[in-house]
């Protein structure tokens, strides 16, 4: 055999056997490595209003074209301060965060707000639990403040930075979304509450205190 075809020869079999020895990304155990995987990461959820349990109530603001809303309520808290305005020494505010959706499932709601002094606390065997401050001329304990309804995900509206409503004015709601709002009532400290409140709003053709639905008070201590 020439000497050139030997030469070629010996350096194709060179060529195959470094590639047997090296083909291929290897760890130290000799099997392939393979890319790391990232970390998936979950964004914030939000639920629909009609996975959220409990009771429902429909509130209509009375404006010049009257609005209805669903609500349940999702939570409630004692707070000092909300939507910028702070507790009076001896009280704090009792805040009950809702859910808020259209009151049909099939259309939107333009200009949905929550109204001073169409809600109210009702205890049933308190009467003198409501800050003076928050007592209407009928000697109702009514929501004030109370916040624009805003898209909040889920567990996070105890720590969300609220807008009063009365500074934020009107949303629309698409139809089938859902929104919270929070709406407060100032409560004595010296109060004893029982375990079971009732949350009243204003109606269809009905009084506010015939429209109700029961929540609890909070269960943590006035901080």
């Amino acid at each position: 055999m020439p000497v050139r075809s030997i030469s070629v020869l010996t350096a194709g079999l060179l060529l195959a056997l470094t590639g047997c020895a090296g083909g291929g990304d290897t760890d130290s155990t000799g099997s392939a490595s393979q890319p790391e995987s990232s970390p998936s990461t979950s964004g914030p959820s939000f639920t629909a209003f009609a996975d959220f349990p409990g009771e429902e109530l429909l509130y209509v603001e009375q404006g010049v074209v009257p609005v209805g809303l669903r609500l349940k309520a999702v939570d409630t808290a004692w707070q000092t301060e909300l939507a910028g305005e702070i507790a009076e020494v001896g009280a704090h505010y009792l805040v009950i965060y809702v859910a808020v959706t259209g009151e049909a499932d099939d259309r939107g709601v333009a200009g949905a707000w929550f109204n001073y002094f169409d809600f109210e606390l009702v205890f049933p065997t308190v009467d003198s639990a409501c800050a003076p401050s928050s007592v209407d001329a009928y000697g109702a304990c009514v929501a004030k403040p109370i916040t624009k309804i805003e898209q909040v995900a889920d567990g996070e509206w105890r720590d969300h930075m609220w807008v009063s409503a009365d500074t934020a004015g009107t949303v629309d709601l698409p139809a089938g979304a859902t929104m919270i709002g929070a709406l407060a009532f100032q409560i004595l400290d010296d109060a004893e509450l029982e375990a079971d409140l009732q949350f009243c709003a204003r109606g269809r053709d009905v009084a506010t205190r015939d429209n109700c639905i029961t929540v609890p008070a909070p269960e943590e201590p006035r901080g």
